[in-house]
């Protein structure tokens, strides 16, 4: 278990048995869904919220792949082709990200991402005593999302992501940061964009649902249609009030 001491309620410190450890506040977690290309990825990006760190579960999945772990290599032909990864497989990569991050708001990108990881979620932050603060749901069609994600482009080297419509390199193929080579991930073709969309509308649709029925009070709906800094502008506020006491 990770100890945030400065975040401590100390106010039951006097009755008998109490561990200051035990409880925390301002620690709470924001989870965020959305469909292939609604932009989940460059929204967390923008949003630089001070003391929120972000569980980028597809980006945490693909560094394993990357570095050929044994993990990866079992990983990697889910990744590939689009498809679910296994749960208990996501929840070990989580755990271990989990286990070194600090700040005052958690946000899972991409975590849970089908119903049989609802439980392992709650048991997660029930570890870590986090409380759920959000759920922020992103919308957008099968034709934007092709439109999108047909021209991104991620540098091999440091993840950078840039587009060939709207957010171009100054040297093409080449990233702005370190100069490491732009390529087309496997996933972003547009038969595997639409396999993608049916994941999406059988697995996680589902727990969208289930986050509306069971804490509709949380959910955060945005059409990400419109631009994602007009996403962010909006976004920001809400998640600063979250981290505060």
């Amino acid at each position: 278990m990770v100890a945030r001491e400065r975040h401590v309620v100390r106010r039951n410190a006097d009755k008998p048995g109490f561990d200051v450890r035990d409880e925390k506040e301002n620690w709470c977690a924001v989870v965020l869904l959305g469909p292939p290309g609604s932009g989940k990825t460059t929204l967390v990006r923008l949003l630089a919220v001070n003391r929120m760190a972000v569980i980028e579960t597809g980006n945490l999945l693909k560094q394993e792949v990357r570095l050929q772990t044994p993990l990866g290599l079992k990983i990697k032909p889910y990744t590939d082709s689009g498809d679910l990864v296994p749960s208990e497989w996501v929840e070990q990569v989580i755990s271990a990200r989990l286990a070194n991050i600090q700040g005052d708001l958690v946000l899972f990108d991409g975590f849970p991402r089908c119903v049989p990881q609802i439980e392992p979620f709650f048991q997660l932050l029930k570890g870590q005593h986090l409380e759920l603060g959000a759920i922020l749901l992103l919308t957008l069609d099968l034709e934007t999302a092709i439109q999108r994600l047909g021209g991104r482009r991620v540098c091999s080297q440091c993840g950078e992501l840039y587009h060939v419509h709207f957010k171009p390199p100054k040297q093409a193929g080449k990233c702005d940061r370190c100069g490491g080579a732009l390529t087309q991930r496997k996933d972003d073709t547009p038969k595997v964009i639409q396999e993608r969309f049916k994941v999406y509308e059988s697995e996680t649709t589902p727990v969208a649902e289930f986050f509306r029925n069971k804490f509709g009070h949380l959910i955060w709906e945005e059409s990400s249609a419109s631009t994602l800094e007009q996403v962010a502008e909006r976004i920001r506020p809400r998640l600063e009030q979250l981290t505060r006491p």
